[in-house]
């Protein structure tokens, strides 16, 4: 906890969504005082340039984990509420269903449908929809969903209603939420962190080593941050800000900076469709079995119900389609490890077979999505904690002093990023995160 007078120096490594937030809510904490306190936020690449301006922006009040998302879910409304959001970024409820599907056979030349190598990985959110008769799907199927064939599809189920589930726009959440903080004194730097620098309590502030030269084993006691070595987009010259509090929030990247952060990356495909005709506020979880003449063999590194299969005959398909307005719809598929993460976020590859998969799957459904227009083929990483260990995110100090992580949220990223920076706001200025219980994020526990 800050004392009275005390003034801090605070760094925020990351311009997607949970750095926007966090330098938010330090700006709004009752004890923030731009007179005294300074916050710099450095991004690599432009405000959401990564995961943050490409995810789905769905949200849901039963996401994970469970000690933050009812915050989190709260925040959103009010956030809505107090800035416009519905205007600004797109916020409004939404409907959430599951259905397994059998698609119309694809016109497309069958030699473009093959996959690359390895299996595709579940983002996590959906559950195996029970098999049941044409007479009951009749029954089933909402009115409002008429943009679905459907002769096309076996099993429909209801997962949540309007008091449950929710969407933004993540791209304009994220930069209006950077936006907002700047207006409160947030500086905002466009350049590539080189270096978290840190001294040992004891020694003078001359001897700082980087973060390369903290000790190979898991403690860190002794040591303190003291600046951030970044290289800046426009001059390509590096600069030190001096800092007493980092907060990395550096997504996937955290680990580049923090190797002890157990973090690893998860590359998503979307591809988002201009319609002629608004749709109705949906998100439907869909298993789509798709005829084709695919002989290539993608085996399952996941549940059978959420990856690909494919044979000869039939191929099976995980879409995630959202309805957005503006007659737009997003689409995500899921995760794969086919490429390791690149050194920054303008570099990431995109499958075009990837993409191509989740428009034909999608079009094999819908009469509208195979009539719309793709707008945008895109991948990003996911940071997802590594397997056996709390599940992430990672919220709080790490054991080097003023050294901070908000990462690994995996695809919850946007609904979770809210009480995020709220409760790293708390650590900050209060000593300790005050509205929720989140003792089982601690890094200290883990690393």
């Amino acid at each position: 906890m800050l004392g009275p007078g005390e003034s801090r120096q605070i760094v925020i490594v990351g311009g997607g969504i949970v750095g926007c937030t966090t330098a938010y809510y330090l700006t709004r904490h009752p004890n923030y005082d731009p007179k005294k306190h300074s916050i710099t936020l450095v991004e690599g690449t432009r405000i959401a340039g990564a995961a943050s301006g490409k995810a789905g922006g769905f949200l849901a009040s039963w996401a994970y984990p469970s000690c933050i998302v009812p915050l989190s879910f709260s925040l959103h409304e009010q956030l809505a509420r107090e800035h416009g959001g519905e205007q600004r970024w797109g916020y409004r409820r939404v409907r959430c269903g599951q259905l397994a599907a059998t698609g119309r056979e694809s016109t497309r030349d069958k030699g473009d449908a093959k996959l690359g190598g390895g299996g595709w990985i579940s983002l996590g959110k959906r559950d195996t929809a029970p098999r049941r008769s044409r007479e009951e799907i009749a029954t089933m199927l909402p009115g409002d969903v008429d943009w679905l064939l459907s002769e096309t599809v076996d099993t429909f189920e209801d997962i949540s209603d309007v008091d449950c589930t929710a969407q933004v726009q993540p791209y304009l959440f994220t930069t209006c939420i950077a936006k907002l903080a700047e207006e409160r004194g947030v500086r905002i730097v466009l350049g590539s962190v080189e270096d978290i620098n840190y001294k040992e309590d004891a020694r003078p502030e001359e001897t700082v080593p980087s973060h390369r030269s903290l000790p190979p084993g898991r403690s860190f006691s002794g040591r303190v941050v003291t600046s951030v070595t970044y290289r800046d987009n426009t001059t390509s010259m590096s600069y030190t800000i001096p800092a007493s509090t980092i907060v990395l929030a550096a997504g996937p990247w955290t680990p580049s900076l923090f190797p002890w952060a157990p973090i690893s990356s998860l590359r998503a495909h979307s591809v988002t469709i201009k319609l002629r005709k608004p749709l109705s506020s949906y998100c439907v979880f869909t298993e789509i079995s798709v005829r084709g003449n695919n002989t290539s063999e993608v085996t399952s590194q996941d549940s059978p119900s959420s990856s690909i299969t494919s044979s000869a005959q039939t191929r099976t398909i995980c879409p995630e389609i959202l309805t957005r307005p503006n007659n737009e719809v997003y689409v995500c598929g899921h995760g794969d490890y086919n490429v390791p993460l690149p050194p920054a976020a303008d570099e990431v590859e995109v499958s075009a077979q990837h993409c191509q998969e989740l428009i034909d799957a999608v079009a094999s459904i819908s009469d509208d999505l195979r009539d719309g227009t793709v707008t945008a083929k895109r991948a990003c990483y996911l940071p997802t904690v590594l397997p056996g260990l709390s599940g992430g995110p990672l919220l709080g100090p790490t054991g080097v002093e003023g050294l901070l992580l908000a990462a690994g949220h995996s695809c919850w990223g946007i609904q979770n990023a809210p009480a995020t920076g709220m409760l790293i706001s708390e650590i900050i200025f209060d000593g300790e995160a005050r509205s929720a219980d989140i003792s089982t994020l601690d890094p200290r526990g883990i690393i």
